[in-house]
């Protein structure tokens, strides 16, 4: 009952940031737009692999389904942490408004 809305909003929540995270990186690097989208993708994928060999480590150690769970729970969490990081290190730059 609960799985079918939650799909949604997950789908619907990247419909809508990963084309607006392309164009604020297209902003940062307008010399070099394809280079940063190709950034951009590789980054998802990234991620997407590294989730499925942490589901896979929790299966193989025989913790269950629901460990899987927990196991993205746990790498979103070290995601965010990895992005408050870098972030607060990043000096802040001008970029320019998209007319």
């Amino acid at each position: 009952m609960v799985l079918l809305p939650c799909l949604f909003g997950v789908g619907a929540t990247m419909m809508f940031a990963i084309p607006t995270i392309q164009v604020r990186l297209t902003d940062f690097a307008p010399d070099a737009p394809t280079l940063m989208g190709t950034l951009n993708l590789a980054a998802l994928n990234l991620a997407n692999s590294l989730d499925a060999i942490g589901g896979a480590i929790v299966l193989d150690a025989g913790w269950g389904t629901l460990s899987t769970v927990w196991a993205g729970f746990t790498l979103t969490t070290a995601g965010l942490l990895l992005h408050v990081v870098t972030v607060g290190r990043v000096k802040t730059t001008t970029v320019p408004v998209r007319a």
